[in-house]
């Protein structure tokens, strides 16, 4: 080849153009190679990342149906320590009711004689019930400081509370001479019937209706008593004298058992955790062990032959520019350019590509 191209003729040109046509040729099956090459990358991103969550999935599967199936032990365990529990509490229950009836049965016969004797003397003497209630014995007979406040409560009622509920409200207007009068009916009504009560039918009663109150002091004595036994028994800690050991020994055996498959639990899990987990990833990846090498291989192939294609461009470029487009231009680097050159010194009979550019300078093309 000429040193100076621009003094080469046709055959120079024809030489340019072959090699303007390899190096598109070269740059276009690169573009199809990285195109091809983006896709495997891609492809092979995605199977990568397709195993990595196939062994994500799995392991937590497989780890939660571990878990399920100790739970499922443990929840029966506690199922059936829940339902000894049960039986435990109701046959103590039991024992204790029979312990409670026991130590106050004779509290309770004193109960039922006094009971029997209390309703005995107000029938013999037809005392009416009303004056075996509370709330006589603490107005007409007080003792201490709970009939006290019943009085107190007695006389707000009568002397608060009811006057004040009929001027308000069954008055049909406001009058202080209604509340005057209210008062006085109310203190009369009230005064004399406790006067009427107190007369006629305490005296006359009174030393019946003494032995009845004192029968009740000895009644709420009693209660006092069985109450107290009764939260003695309630309160003991001790269960030796209920007959519990079965119960006991099978609760105890079934706590062992509670403690034993939670010890077999965590060691299943540290288990999967420092040897199956990897063995099912392992498992996981050779399966798809085969496809993801062919896929690597190809895109190593393809990575192969982008480098030479590139290789083979950068030369060529090399090339062009050195020997070419350093004494053509830039602007004559395309096969459209060479050919027009190429029917310019055909229709010309000229001799060199100098010439030719001459003419395609003039503008006769």
């Amino acid at each position: 080849m000429e040193s100076n191209i621009l003094s080469g003729g046709l055959d120079s040109l024809h030489e340019l153009k072959d090699i303007l046509l390899e190096l598109n040729e070269y740059m276009d099956h690169n573009d199809v190679l990285a195109s091809e090459e983006s896709k495997l990358e891609k492809t092979i991103k995605n199977k990568e990342k397709a195993i990595a969550d196939e062994i994500v999935s799995t392991t937590r599967k497989r780890k939660d149906e571990i878990e399920a199936t100790y739970n499922e032990q443990l929840d029966k365990t506690r199922t059936r320590i829940k339902k000894i529990q049960d039986r435990k509490e109701k046959s103590k229950s039991a024992k204790m009711f029979e312990r409670i009836e026991a130590e106050t049965s004779q509290l309770k016969e004193e109960y039922r004689q006094m009971v029997l004797e209390s309703k005995a003397i107000r029938k013999q003497n037809k005392i009416p019930s009303f004056y075996n209630s509370r709330l006589f014995y603490a107005l007409f007979l007080p003792k201490g400081m709970g009939d006290m406040a019943i009085i107190i409560m007695t006389l707000v009622t009568i002397l608060l509370v009811i006057p004040c509920v009929f001027y308000f409200y069954v008055i049909p207007q406001e009058n202080m001479i209604y509340l005057i009068l209210i008062y006085f009916i109310t203190v009369i009504f009230f005064g004399g019937l406790y006067m009427l009560i107190d007369n006629n039918v305490k005296d006359k009663h009174l030393e019946s209706i003494k032995k009845v109150y004192r029968l009740r002091s000895e009644i709420s004595d009693n209660k006092r008593k069985r109450d107290i036994i009764r939260r003695r028994i309630l309160k003991d800690k001790d269960e030796s004298r209920y007959g519990l050991d079965s119960f006991n020994r099978e609760l105890s055996e079934l706590d062992n058992e509670l403690k034993s498959i939670m010890e077999q639990k965590k060691d299943a899990l540290s288990v999967f955790e420092n040897t199956t987990r990897h063995i099912i990833g392992k498992e996981i990846k050779a399966r798809s062990q085969e496809e993801l090498n062919t896929l690597k291989k190809e895109y190593g192939q393809i990575y192969v032959e982008i480098k030479e294609t590139e290789d083979k461009v950068k030369t060529l470029s090399m090339k062009i520019a050195n020997d070419y487009e350093a004494y053509l231009g830039k602007e004559f680097m395309s096969v459209d350019k060479i050919n027009i050159l190429c029917d310019i010194m055909a229709d010309n009979d000229l001799k060199t590509i100098s010439e030719a550019i001459g003419y395609y300078k003039e503008g006769d093309y």
